[in-house]
């Protein structure tokens, strides 16, 4: 099955459990099979890192994705245009800053995830006796990553930003 397919799912149910808390089963077993490579696998504390920094790396995409669609917004707009040419250079510098700010928590959370003894301390949060199996990821990884995503700042809200954008 190999982590592509764990990822894709990972990527589906991500939207999910940051608006919800909650993901299907299913695409909890998809994830967990994809990663551990089988349903009967324990999933080990390298298969949860790579996990961990996949999320990342998809909170990522999502946000750097909102945070262009939303400049685009922005430019569109009369006042922008309407901008001299210092205005929008000192504009472009703060946007430029406040970009940096903000994807400086996906560093740190990547980091973070780096270090094998942060992700142990995850692993015994999922499973305290230390053996992730399928049914257990299913019962306690959407709880412990959801609380991952909201401790590193890592909650994207694309579907607020669409919920807004289009009304």
């Amino acid at each position: 099955m190999g982590a592509s397919k764990g990822k894709l799912a990972l990527e589906k149910a991500l939207p999910e459990l940051a608006r919800d808390g909650k993901v299907s089963p299913e695409s909890l077993g998809t994830i967990f099979t994809g990663y551990a490579g089988g349903d009967n696998n324990l999933m080990t504390p390298h298969q949860l890192q790579k996990l961990m920094r996949n999320i990342v790396s998809i909170q990522k995409g999502v946000g750097e994705k909102i945070y262009q669609e939303g400049l685009a917004i922005f430019r569109a707009t009369p006042g922008y245009k309407q901008m001299g040419f210092l205005e929008r250079g000192l504009l472009n510098t703060s946007i430029s800053a406040m970009k940096t700010t903000i994807f400086l928590a996906f560093s740190t959370a990547s980091d973070f995830y780096t270090n094998l003894t942060n992700i142990r301390a995850i692993h015994s949060k999922i499973s305290p006796d230390g053996r992730i199996t399928k049914e257990v990821f299913i019962k306690s990884a959407p709880g412990v990553i959801a609380y991952e995503l909201g401790k590193h700042n890592l909650v994207v809200a694309a579907d607020l930003f669409e919920k807004f954008n289009k009304a």
